[in-house]
């Protein structure tokens, strides 16, 4: 049960004391970038001084300096930061082919690689000591860090700001930031963890709570006023739609907080030929609160032999069970068909809870220790709607200030994931003592010295050792792949020193990838590197796109984590990720996909791609289109800069200033290859759009939700289609030319061009493993380090578990 909490302002001054040892982390000279740079030979720089000379000083040499950019005068790169940065410019514009013009001569392909090459070999070697990677933990990192640490499971992360970003992650040190603000919310994090340690009342034996749906009276009522089209059949309440009235399931809700087994009885009503489906979500039953997503589950069996869903989560007192059919498609107009509506039929629902019965709870146990020092008091009576009588207690010692003492030396070598010097804890031991000479109880000076711990730099900040031991490398491990602190075989066998031999550390990746925590690195990275997580940030526009459905959107970050998860397991290559022969689906995206012989939910499989598919590879996949597309129509232009970016390593610069955005006309008056047309004729734009439409037009055969298409929806002219709110607007044009002047006529032929950059694809991927895995953000510098991952991952067709490991036994992963 979650209790009231003492204020968090109360330890504020924790925070104003940590403050400034944060900062003088993050600013000690010896961390700070370093600009100075050793001269670079002239015989060096000869041959990049040869190619400037012959492909760039017509435009940017003595006579003329298109954009104010001049190269005759550049100085080595050795000689200044400045010119360090101009000379990673000129690697980038090589590199993406931006430089030289199209109107000028190009440089062969193998030219271009070597300049790109010998540019990034001399600033690698005129660099100086690297920064090093220090950073803090991100909000998600933080939570997991705390709830293992604590043994709780409470929401953190919404109470931290947002993170900042960086070359595309929320986990490199330039995006990550302390100030004042961020240290009292630390602070507020700390104090609400802490406060669900500790279990304040004596829990209920665990107990059956168990209704019939039909004997609510709110179900009942919904039946006999037909509510929202609820019918009762078989002594079940049928719901056709997820709109209201709910299926109310109050009798079984918890009458305190706990750990709960819930089930629930369901059945398919005239289901057809199509599998039925029920959401289920735990939290409040009304108002804009979060609730648990809990899972699609199958509904099948018949009243008399139901399926009996299944499933564990933490509820608090008063909390409900959200059953919502989701039935494909629902967007039909049943009327208008032959074939009888689908419901699903709900029979009964039950909870059996609280399971954790421990007392004191296994958190407590795990914080406070095994001492017949430290007991239970009882305190104050509390109000419960559900139970009379019920009083509080705390934790109380008979010996506060030795217990006290003790419980902090334990606690805060765990929380520095290393041992810490007796001189190291003094500061946290002596604050929590002075909290009970000040007249604190005994939890409260326990609360205080935790999270003081808690608010530490040694406890925040990563990779801030100045030389890399095996406790660093058992950190830096457990956050790449975890995104959270080390576990204790780590932890062993850093101290055993034994990380630092590379086949321990091969060994503990995939111990580590098997683990479930290793979802964390599928979700985070694929998040932020596929842009999963703004597959919510845009709604499909209902009138040109009724076939979307919150199941639909479910399935799209289901599909491409799986498909993620199936390629990292089996180390298949990341050229997967531009094509494939298979795709892991359920029966919701099967049925998008016009892929038959899926059935099912519940459970993504593995399913060969029929051979005239267009599907394969994630630009097929319907959760990319949606977050490339802005809810009403797509746009070739942020398509294309995300394959640029995501897929190429080639990320676009911003547009000039002062130039308008091309936006889809979804009247349909206007196709947007004619409105890009128009755009290029800038000539600031075309350098960039030669680029950028290319991979956006052959993707236009896909529309916002992932379907595939011939023609264009419209609101406005066009074809009117029966039953439809949308027309048949204009048709797509897919066929272009890419940078080097590769014809494609289609998606297919486009995507088969993709595939022989095998080498700029892989490096790419590489990049952003090397980026995520190691918190630093990459330079030109950086490129010996990026071939070598992918040198170590060629070895085994480009594998991309081979490619995870490779990052591991990178330099910059082992360096500070």
């Amino acid at each position: 049960m979650r209790c009231s909490r003492r204020p968090f302002f109360r330890f504020r001054r924790v925070c104003l004391l940590l403050l400034p040892g944060v900062l003088a982390l993050l600013l000690a000279p010896g961390l700070a970038v370093r600009n100075s740079r050793a001269a670079e030979t002239a015989g060096d720089a000869a041959p990049l001084r040869h190619f400037l000379a012959t492909r760039c000083y017509k435009c940017h040499g003595p006579e003329k300096q298109q954009g104010d950019f001049r190269l005759d005068t550049l100085a080595d790169p050795g000689q200044s930061k400045a010119a360090a940065d101009t000379w990673e410019t000129v690697a980038e514009m090589i590199e993406s082919g931006d430089m030289p013009p199209a109107k000028e001569p190009r440089p062969a392909a193998d030219e271009a690689k070597q300049m790109v090459r010998l540019i990034a070999d001399a600033l690698a070697r005129t660099a100086g000591p690297r920064p090093i990677a220090l950073r803090r933990m991100n909000r998600r990192e933080y939570e997991n860090t705390v709830h293992d640490l604590l043994g709780v499971d409470t929401p953190l992360a919404d109470l931290l700001p947002q993170d900042g970003n960086s070359q595309g992650f929320d986990n490199v040190a330039d995006g990550l930031s302390i100030s004042p603000i961020l240290m009292e919310r630390y602070l507020e994090a700390a104090d609400t963890a802490f406060g669900d340690v500790i279990r304040k009342i004596k829990p209920l034996p665990p107990a059956v709570r168990r209704m019939e749906i039909m004997e609510n009276d709110s179900n009942r009522d919904s039946v006999d006023k037909k509510k929202g089209g609820v019918i009762e059949v078989a002594s079940s309440l049928v719901k056709f739609t997820p709109g209201w009235p709910p299926v109310r399931v109050d009798d079984i809700h918890p009458i305190e907080g706990g750990v709960y087994r819930c089930r629930i009885a369901v059945w398919p009503h005239d289901p057809s030929d199509r599998t039925l489906a029920m959401a289920v979500y735990v939290g409040p039953l009304f108002g804009p609160a979060v609730r648990d997503f809990m899972g699609i589950f199958d509904v099948t069996g018949t009243p008399e032999n139901p399926r009996i869903i299944e499933f564990t989560a933490p509820m608090e007192e008063g909390e409900s069970l959200h059953l919502v059919p989701w039935i494909y498609p629902n967007h039909v107009s049943w009327r208008d068909t032959h074939e009888p509506q689908p419901g699903v039929g709900v029979l009964w629902a039950e909870s059996y809870g609280p399971l954790d019965q421990a007392w004191p709870s296994e958190s407590q146990q795990k914080l406070f220790g095994d001492s017949p020092t430290i007991t239970m008091e009882e305190g104050a009576s509390i109000y419960m709607r559900h139970r009379k009588g019920v009083k509080l207690h705390h934790v109380v010692s008979s010996q506060p200030e030795a217990d006290a003492e003790r419980i902090l030396r334990d606690f805060i070598p765990r929380a520095f994931r290393r041992p810490v010097s007796d001189a190291e804890a003094e500061p946290f031991v002596r604050f929590t003592l002075s909290r009970l000479a000040a007249g604190r109880s005994f939890e409260e000076a326990i609360r205080a010295g935790v999270s003081a711990v808690l608010c530490s730099p040694k406890f925040l900040l990563l990779n801030r050792e100045s030389q890399i031991d095996d406790y660093s490398l058992a950190s830096r491990m457990s956050y790449y792949l975890w995104s959270t602190m080390p576990d204790d075989e780590l932890l062993q066998l850093a101290a055993a020193g034994k990380l630092s031999d590379p086949q321990v550390r091969h060994a503990q990746v995939e111990r580590m990838l098997k683990d479930p925590r290793s979802q964390q690195f599928v979700s985070n990275f694929t998040g932020q590197w596929l842009s999963l997580r703004e597959l919510e940030f845009t709604s499909p526009d209902p009138k040109l796109y009724p076939e979307f459905d919150t199941m639909l959107q479910v399935s799209m970050q289901q599909e491409t984590e799986g498909f993620f998860r199936h390629l990292l397991q089996n180390n298949l290559s990341v050229m997967n990720f531009i094509d494939s022969d298979f795709a892991v689906l359920n029966e919701r995206i099967a049925r998008h996909y016009g892929i038959a012989d899926v059935k099912g939910h519940e459970h993504f499989r593995v399913t060969p791609l029929p051979e005239d598919s267009i599907r394969g590879g994630v630009l097929t996949q319907a959760s990319l289109l949606k977050v490339t597309a802005n809810g009403t129509n797509s746009s070739p232009v942020i398509r294309g800069v995300w394959v640029l970016d995501h897929l190429l390593g080639q990320p676009a610069p911003p547009p000039p200033p002062g130039i308008p955005a091309v936006e889809p006309d979804i009247r349909g008056a206007q196709t947007i290859r004619e409105q890009l047309d128009k755009h290029r004729s800038l000539e600031s734009c075309a350098r960039c759009h030669v680029r950028i439409d290319p991979p956006g037009f052959a993707l236009e055969c896909f529309d916002p939700i992932g379907s595939e298409r011939t023609h264009y929806r419209s609101l406005g002219a066009g074809e009117a289609v029966r039953h439809k709110s949308y027309k048949i607007g204009l048709p797509v044009e897919l066929d272009g030319v890419t940078a080097d002047g590769k014809p494609f006529k289609d998606f297919r032929e486009f995507r088969a061009l993709l595939l022989q950059e095998r080498e700029q694809v892989a490096s790419a991927i590489a990049e952003k493993l090397l980026v995520y895995g190691t918190g630093r953000p990459l330079h030109a510098g950086d490129k010996a380090a990026i071939d070598a991952v992918v040198a170590a991952a060629a070895k085994e067709d480009l594998g991309l578990r081979s490619m995870v490991h490779a990052v591991v036994d990178s330099e910059l992963f082992l360096t500070p």
